[in-house]
């Protein structure tokens, strides 16, 4: 088969990135792969295509995890600011084992330090892992499922929000819980609780979690959902916003 329609099938076959890859062989041979036998010529060319498609998969993930801050990643991290970060277990967490363990993650610290931003980072890291991350902020999750305990969308939206491998939930008790509140916070964190793993971003530590929500009942059993295998980092120090420039 001649050149060009082999380039053609290869894209009518939905393999782009090889036939760019036959292409730019071809048109320089003399590249990098003229010394390549058959084999290795095919397979860099192979290599491509998972590359491609990866980024692809990537990039579908990470417009439907709905990221914060999208462009965040582990390799960004400002390590100037004495925050309390410990280099080696963001290195750890960004390698996206504990999502795949069904670990939770628990973000502490002061308002401005930049909690939102590593957890969208950490959730961009596990995305590129290969696991599904939604960000979600409390708050408007909990008007919504109140809103669908009317309208009977509450089982869709607890379904919606259990499928991704992780769920980001920020600015958890920003305001105090009521008791149908906290019913809802249970039922998110006992869908998921040891099989799927949630991000919990909040202003306050957890000794403090108990105090803000209504009931003592729920209080506890959501706190010991939201803890159970759970890694903590606590960030310090003052607001990052105060060092950005204005705009």
């Amino acid at each position: 088969m001649l050149a060009n329609p082999t380039i053609a099938k290869l894209t009518e076959l939905g393999l782009s990135a090889m036939a760019a890859g036959l292409a730019d062989q071809l048109d320089h041979p003399g590249g990098p792969w003229a010394e390549l036998d058959f084999t290795d010529r095919l397979g860099l060319l192979v290599e491509a295509e998972a590359d491609a498609r990866d980024s692809r998969r990537v990039a579908t993930r990470l417009k439907a995890a709905k990221l914060r801050y999208p462009s965040a990643v582990p390799e960004d991290i400002d390590w100037r600011a004495p925050r309390g970060l410990d280099r080696a277990a963001i290195a750890s967490l960004a390698a996206g084992g504990w999502v795949a363990a069904g670990h939770n993650l628990v973000l502490t610290g002061p308002t401005g330090v930049g909690k939102t931003w590593l957890a969208c980072a950490l959730s961009h890291a596990a995305i590129r892992a290969g696991h599904p991350a939604i960000y979600l902020r409390t708050p408007r999750l909990l008007d919504e499922l109140h809103l669908g305990r009317a309208d009977g969308r509450y089982a869709r939206i607890l379904g919606s929000i259990a499928r991704p491998a992780l769920v980001v939930l920020d600015d958890f008790l920003l305001t105090p819980a009521g008791v149908d509140a906290c019913r809802d916070l249970l039922e998110v964190l006992e869908e998921r609780a040891g099989r799927r793993s949630v991000a919990v971003v909040s202003q306050l530590p957890p000794d403090t979690w108990l105090a803000a929500m209504a009931d003592p009942t729920l209080a506890e059993a959501v706190t010991d959902r939201a803890l159970q295998a759970a890694h903590r980092i606590t960030l310090k120090g003052p607001s990052m916003r105060r060092r950005q420039p204005p705009t």
